[in-house]
């Protein structure tokens, strides 16, 4: 039992297999939660009614504006959409350069950025639906509670960005 050969050789062969046994129980019962299986069955809902919903919409309009201006309107909608969530990126951005070099630590414009992505994915899918989505995002209060949901999760991070960014002043 040298060091070279590494934790598995120095532990008893049945050791390794019940921690590795208990492992998988433990990650079979978390996939097992209600909270996990409902969250998963909404989000399955969801990738399937939002593209039949989209197509649904876009054939109605074809039929009563015509095809092609359908097709017009869902990308110019999209495209002005990009730009305005481009402007609204930037300007942000350059707010957390200017917290960043006085040095205070921009949780809400971390929020901010993260909301603005979302809505821009959303407005770069095709489809009305979902450019409406995207468009809400660009009202403050939806763009932040979006951004919070997703910035929850990541605060550890973010302030490691935080850091990061502090110490080659962007």
């Amino acid at each position: 039992m040298t060091a070279k050969r590494g934790f598995i050789s120095c532990c008893p062969k049945h050791a390794v297999i019940r921690c590795l046994i208990m492992t998988g129980i433990t990650v079979l019962m978390k996939l097992l939660e209600k909270d996990f299986i409902a969250k998963l069955l909404l989000l399955i809902l969801l990738y399937s009614l939002l593209p039949l919903s989209e197509l649904l919409l876009l054939l109605y309009l074809g039929g009563r504006v015509g095809n092609y201006m359908t097709l017009a309107c869902a990308a110019s909608t999209g495209l002005f959409g990009v730009l305005i969530a481009a402007i609204q990126f930037r300007s942000v951005l350059n707010t957390l350069k200017e917290k960043i070099e006085q040095g205070i630590y921009p949780g809400k414009e971390f929020i901010s950025i993260a909301g603005i992505l979302v809505g821009g994915i959303l407005l770069l899918t095709p489809g009305f639906i979902t450019d409406l989505f995207g468009f809400f995002l660009f009202v403050p209060f939806f763009r932040n509670l979006i951004g919070r949901v997703i910035t929850k999760r990541m605060e550890k991070q973010l302030k490691e960005v935080y850091e990061y960014l502090k110490l080659y002043e962007v």
